[in-house]
């Protein structure tokens, strides 16, 4: 799934942010090398300071800071100021270079000492191959602070009992968003069974309506549907048998009943008319705000992304969020959420202590602050750490406040698969999902193909 960047949203929400900004900082080289003096830093502690770089994953144009990524260069600018002698230095990489990016650093070991990670398969991969610092551990972060995170934001960097990776942007999980208006004109009201959502699409389409605006021209919009209907069908036990990339998972009845529930909704005219060729660019949601389409799948993102386009959609209350479904006869909890739990920060192991020290540092004074947490509001965020709800206001209030006690209350929030699975099931899987969904291919086929991927990756 994307990153975060909700964010792509509203200048009025970069300029809740902006006060005293840094520009966006174009990087440092990640082999920084510590000072050998020593100073004391905000804390009180004496400890050698030092010079360390961070990635920081961006979706928006060089030049043209998101909300969150100011929010994120006001952290660090904070920071260097309060510790005197240490330096933070951003570095912002294009969401779709950096997964291969980070990769090349890492081989050649000059990775940056704190770097971006959605957890999962490839963070996994990396601790396997001794690249990423246990916080609980060598860090020694303590439980008090990790305390401060919602319970169900660590999972995703948890592994073998030790932590990971800190949550650095808000929680992104996914809901239908639809058009308030366009349902009440047919006096429908948002479906709570996918046999409803199915009604509901023949009574669109018999008034000319879309059912389901999808961006179809990225396999990542198409994977939120088989996410929720293999949970609503089977339970959590099915992705994570399938994250484990246990022998033949992919066969789970409920994988085959999902991919073949998507491709009826296909059949049924579910999508507006190209929904293969539509990138995740903005027309999506116009589709939904112009009541061209009555509906859209994604993550809460969406909900800034609308704002920044049309706030009067918002203001006028026209905006809908309703969770996905259930199904009939499935195991599945309807309070069960999947999207990215949320985006996080590692530390290298390639760091020297004193880079360490200093990175540590970091994350305890600002990443879990109650000014860092009002900010990523400010940027369209919903934070993870306790007590956020108290920051919610304005016209995104009540959509953050039911995303925040959603998260908290969710008896299963199941990390995005692309970015949980390893790397191999995860392509193989996002090109045979574009198959599913331009009928070019069978459940069976799809299921056979991540069976074989699966196997090599766990070799």
């Amino acid at each position: 799934m994307r990153s975060s960047s909700r964010a792509l949203a509203a200048v009025a929400l970069a300029a809740a942010v902006a006060t005293g900004a840094a520009a966006c900082s174009s990087g440092s080289s990640s082999s920084s090398s510590p000072s050998t003096t020593t100073g004391s830093s905000a804390s009180g502690s004496s400890a050698p300071t030092a010079s360390i770089t961070a990635w920081i994953v961006t979706t928006a144009a060089a030049g043209s800071p998101a909300p969150s990524d100011t929010a994120v260069q006001n952290l660090a600018t904070a920071f260097n100021k309060a510790h005197p002698g240490d330096t933070v230095t951003i570095k912002f990489v294009q969401n779709d270079a950096y997964k291969q990016q980070i990769q090349d650093a890492m081989t050649a070991g000059n990775e940056p000492q704190i770097f971006w990670t959605w957890g999962g398969g490839p963070l996994q991969q990396d601790i396997k191959a001794a690249k990423v610092t246990a916080l609980t551990t060598t860090a020694a972060l303590s439980s008090s602070y990790l305390s401060q995170f919602l319970p169900s934001s660590l999972g995703a960097v948890t592994v073998n009992g030790n932590v990971y990776g800190i949550p650095v942007e808000g929680t992104q999980p996914v809901y239908f968003f639809y058009n308030k208006t366009v349902f009440s004109k047919y006096n429908l009201t948002f479906p709570t069974t996918w046999a409803q959502l199915v009604s509901d699409v023949a009574v669109f389409k018999s008034h000319g309506v879309a059912p389901i605006s999808l961006a179809g021209g990225a396999s990542w919009t198409e994977l939120m549907y088989l996410e929720y209907l293999a949970d609503r069908i089977g339970g959590p036990s099915v992705a994570d048998a399938l994250q484990s990339n246990a022998a033949n998972a992919w066969s789970n009845p409920a994988v085959t009943e999902a991919l073949t529930d998507v491709q009826s909704l296909i059949k049924a005219g579910g999508f507006q008319t190209g929904y293969t060729s539509l990138q995740d660019n903005g027309t999506n949601d116009t589709l939904v705000t112009s009541g061209k389409a009555a509906m859209q799948l994604m993550g809460d993102w969406d909900i800034s992304s609308i704002l920044g386009a049309d706030p009067s959609f918002i203001s006028s209350g026209d905006l809908g969020m309703a969770p996905f479904p259930t199904v009939a006869g499935g195991s599945g909890n309807a309070a069960d959420l999947a999207g990215n739990t949320a985006s996080y920060v590692s530390i290298s192991t390639n760091a020297t202590p004193a880079q360490l020290a200093v990175a540590k540092e970091f994350f305890q004074d600002e990443l879990a602050s109650s000014s860092y947490a009002q900010a990523e509001v400010a940027a369209g965020e919903v934070p993870v750490t306790s007590g956020a709800a108290s920051d919610f206001t304005g016209n995104m209030a009540s959509f953050d406040t039911t995303i925040y006690n959603d998260v908290q209350q969710a008896p299963n929030f199941q990390y995005s698969w692309d970015q949980a699975m390893t790397p191999g099931v995860s392509a193989e899987m996002l090109t045979d999902l574009s198959k599913i969904f331009d009928l070019s291919e069978t459940p069976a086929q799809m299921v056979s193909d991540l069976n074989s991927a699966a196997t090599k990756d766990a070799a």
